[in-house]
This record gives structure tokens, C-alpha cells and sequence, in this order.
């Protein structure tokens, strides 16, 4: 890539859906061979007595599926930056197993961050696995977190370099269905048609901080504008929340300037635009990474069967550090989460 900070994206991290409709090499359906290395990976740590979030890769030896694993890993960080994993044994009504594999199939991708603590954390420890489940909140209430809503939810990134979604359970009215787009292809679309909103795409916007805020700092919105756009070293990266842009200028009481605004509105309309957007129907068992700083994902709403809580719709979550990692502008690489749940070095590492 270009360092001219307003030059195309020329990689192939810059897809649009009928790209990746005709080549579906970023779905990759495991073997049986490979399944059933992950099912007896997983029985083996159970036997020990060790649930998700408290074992190391040396622990989960993959042997024909680890060489996919890795070469997946390289297509998050150089290539399209998304990746579909199907055909995992996952028995909808086990969590811990689920998590089990969650956990060891991501430790060949990176290092575990603490996720947002008011997300359902089911017990797993430092809050390093979370089950996205409609927990009864409003998704416009202040501080509401949209993983514990049924509520659709837009484009937006999550604050790890990378984010696995493992499902067990799709949602029983066939709604929940996973968005995503390439904020890369966003950016050429928008250098192209409108670069005039670009200049404050890179200034940014200040965010809710959500009540997740460092302890004892007060702030209740980022101190600084975080860019949408930013290109440092060469590579250009995103950080896009639109709900969080919009909760933040409420708290500070300052309505978004028209150019805020428009600039906003753009960026939504492009990347809600099925010329951009490709959706998708998570299956059992089957877990979808993406890079958060190259692709935006989102999903449509849905309702649960009303006393059957076995079966609600239900994701494992896992927020990683990616080994492979990037060169971010320091105004940029802290995100809009702070405080414990990007707390780098008090996680537990692989």
C-alpha cells in the first residue's frame, strides 16, 4: 500500500461481495480427519480437567489441520481478512466443549484479550471467552452492549486485532445473520466518489467509552478522536462504531457538526450497500474470524422462541491479538476500549 495518505487501497484486503461469491477460498470445511484431531484435542483437555481459557496450544495438537490453521491466519493479516472455519464437532447443547475448541482452535491466531465486561462471560476466566446471547437489554438504553441484545446491530469493528465467532446454535427464526464487509473497499469507494468526506475520516470522532473507562478516570467518552481511517507505516487501517460515535456526542452534549454527520451517513450507506456487504448464515460448528482493521461486521436482528432457552441463539466470542500483528499510529491503536478489557499484559498468553 501507498503511504499517500489518500492513494487506493490495492490489496486484497479491498473485496467486494461478487469477489468473494466467486472465489469462496475463504471458506475452508474441515475433513473428517481434521474434525475429529479437534474432537479428540478437546477430550483430552476435558479429561484434565481444563475448560476453554485454560490451556496452551502445546496442549491442543492439531496435526494435519494446524498447517490450514496458520495458512489462515496469513489470509486475516494479508489477504482478505476474512475466514470461514466449517464442519467443527460442536454439539449445540455443550457450551464447555464448544469452548473448549473455541479456545484451542484460536491459539494458533493470537493471544486472548479481556472482552467488555458486561457481556455474558459464562464463567469462563479473566473474561477471555464470551457467549453472545440476547440477554434481555435494550439496545438503547445508555451503555448497552449489542452482543446482549437481539437487536440488529450495524457495521462496526470489535476492539482486537482479530474477532472468532463460533456458532452452536443459530437463531431458530433464521435471523442473526452475519454482515460483513471490507472497510477497504469502503475507503476507495469513498476516494472515488466522495473525497471531500475523507479529511474527516481521518480526523475522526470521539466515542462512548460505555462505561467501560480505566477505573477512576471519569472520562465517559475518549479523550481524543479516534480516526476512522488511519494509514501508518504504509498500511491503512479502521476503527468504525457508528453507535458509539453517536452515544458520544450525546454525552458530551455536542450534536455531530453537518460534516460529522454527512461523513458518518456516508460511510454507513457504503458499507450497508449489498454492492459491499456479504451475508451469511452461521451454522453449527462453524467459526468465522475476521480482521477488525480491515473488515466490518454486523448482523440482522432476531426473536428467541419465547421459554426455550435451549434453544436461544448462541455465539462463543474470542477478541485476539493477532502473532502477526500491524503498524498502528499511536492515535490509533488504542481503540475506543480501554481500561481492563485492553489490558494487554494482564491476560493470560498461549
Amino acid at each position: 500500500m501507498d503511504d499517500d495518505p489518500l492513494s487506493p487501497v490495492g490489496h486484497p484486503s479491498a473485496w467486494r461481495r461478487a469477489e468473494l461469491e466467486r472465489d469462496t477460498s475463504w471458506m475452508i470445511r474441515l475433513s473428517s480427519a481434521q474434525a475429529n484431531e479437534v474432537a479428540t484435542a478437546a477430550r483430552a483437555i476435558a479429561a484434565r480437567g481444563l475448560r476453554g481459557a485454560e490451556f496452551g496450544r502445546e496442549d491442543f495438537p492439531l496435526p494435519s489441520l494446524a498447517p490450514v490453521l496458520v495458512a489462515a491466519r496469513e489470509a486475516l493479516e494479508d489477504g482478505r481478512g476474512l475466514v470461514l472455519l466449517r464442519g467443527l464437532p460442536i454439539d449445540p447443547g455443550d457450551e464447555e466443549h464448544a469452548a473448549r475448541v473455541l479456545w484451542g482452535v484460536g491459539t494458533y491466531f493470537g493471544r486472548a484479550l479481556r472482552q467488555i465486561p458486561r457481556v455474558n462471560l459464562g464463567g469462563f476466566r479473566d473474561g477471555l471467552i464470551g457467549h453472545i446471547v440476547d440477554q434481555g437489554y435494550d439496545y438503547n438504553a445508555p451503555n448497552a452492549i449489542g452482543s446482549g441484545t437481539s437487536a440488529e446491530q450495524m457495521p462496526h469493528c470489535d476492539g482486537s486485532d482479530l474477532v472468532g465467532l463460533l456458532c452452536l446454535r443459530p437463531a431458530a427464526d433464521g435471523g442473526g445473520v452475519s454482515r460483513v464487509v471490507s472497510s477497504m473497499a469502503i475507503y476507495n469507494a469513498l476516494l472515488e466518489r466522495r473525497p471531500d468526506l475523507l479529511p474527516q475520516l481521518h480526523e475522526g470522532f470521539y466515542h462512548d467509552l460505555r462505561g467501560d473507562e480505566a477505573k477512576g478516570s471519569g472520562l465517559k467518552v475518549t479523550p481524543y478522536r479516534i480516526p476512522v481511517f488511519s494509514r501508518f507505516g504504509g498500511v491503512l487501517s479502521c476503527n468504525f462504531n457508528s453507535k458509539t460515535v453517536e452515544m458520544g456526542a450525546a454525552k458530551r452534549g455536542m450534536p455531530l457538526a453537518p460534516q460529522e454527520r454527512e461523513a458518518l451517513d456516508a460511510m454507513l450507506a457504503l458499507a450497508t450497500d449489498p454492492e459491499f456487504a456479504l451475508e451469511m448464515r452461521l451454522e453449527t460448528g462453524d467459526l468465522q474470524f475476521v480482521n477488525n482493521y480491515t473488515v466490518l461486521h454486523s448482523r440482522t436482528g432476531w426473536r428467541d422462541p419465547p421459554g426455550e432457552p435451549e434453544r436461544k441463539r448462541l455465539m462463543l466470542r474470542l477478541w485476539l491479538k493477532s502473532f502477526e500483528g500491524r503498524p498502528l499510529a499511536p492515535n490509533f491503536a488504542g481503540g475506543y476500549v480501554t481500561g481492563a478489557a485492553h489490558d494487554v499484559a494482564a491476560v493470560r498468553v498461549f
